[in-house]
């Protein structure tokens, strides 16, 4: 075995006995269901892949806040890759992905995406290290409690008017199923009502 498997093996190894690498335990998640449409949008200010802050009450737009499993999820490097579809130039909606990812595996993420020769990815990927606002929107992935991916949440969409309202949600049991374009966009179409 070379040195760097052993590394590897010992890091796993270690998040493994110690149940979480650096983020928030399972017994410390407070929510344990999904924010609901007609609920006030948690507040939450994360940092983008380039380093710059995001706070969602500053916004004062509609806003779809999609939470992914990882840069490592070939079904999320998907979705992501058609969102970019999604919003209609000038429109008053701006999208965030969030995950636990640090900014540097986003930015990896963004340029794989991007090499389709589709466009560019135009939307923030927003870093949620310790899953605060994973826990506060109430989509913590239970499955993981406990093992090396701690904290990653299931793939959910949140639709989230100028007011900072809950007008459409899809929170995902199956990793593989993703809402569609359409029904994400019948989403801000009701934000704008």
């Amino acid at each position: 075995m070379n040195l760097l498997s052993i590394l590897v093996v010992s890091i796993v190894f270690a998040c493994s006995a110690l149940g979480t690498c650096g983020q928030m335990k399972a017994a410390e998640r407070s929510r344990t269901e999904p924010v609901a449409v007609g609920q006030a949008a948690p507040d939450f200010t994360l940092t983008d892949h380039n380093g710059q802050s995001v706070t969602l009450s500053k916004l004062g737009r509609t806003s779809v806040v999609v939470f992914y499993r990882g840069y490592w999820c070939p079904f999320c490097g998907k979705q992501l890759a058609d969102l970019r579809g999604l919003l209609i130039a000038g429109e008053s909606a701006e999208m965030f992905a969030i995950s636990v990812d640090p900014a540097e595996k986003s930015r990896g993420l963004i340029s794989k995406i991007e090499k389709d020769g589709k466009g560019k990815v135009n939307f923030r990927l927003l870093s949620d290290p310790d899953g605060k606002t994973i826990n506060a929107f109430g989509v913590y992935d239970t499955s993981y409690a406990g093992k090396g991916f701690d904290g990653i949440p299931r793939a959910s969409v949140f639709v989230i008017d100028k007011d900072g309202k809950v007008v459409w949600a899809r929170v995902e049991t199956d990793y593989k199923q993703r809402p569609t374009l359409d029904e994400i966009r019948a989403g801000i179409e009701l934000a704008k009502r």
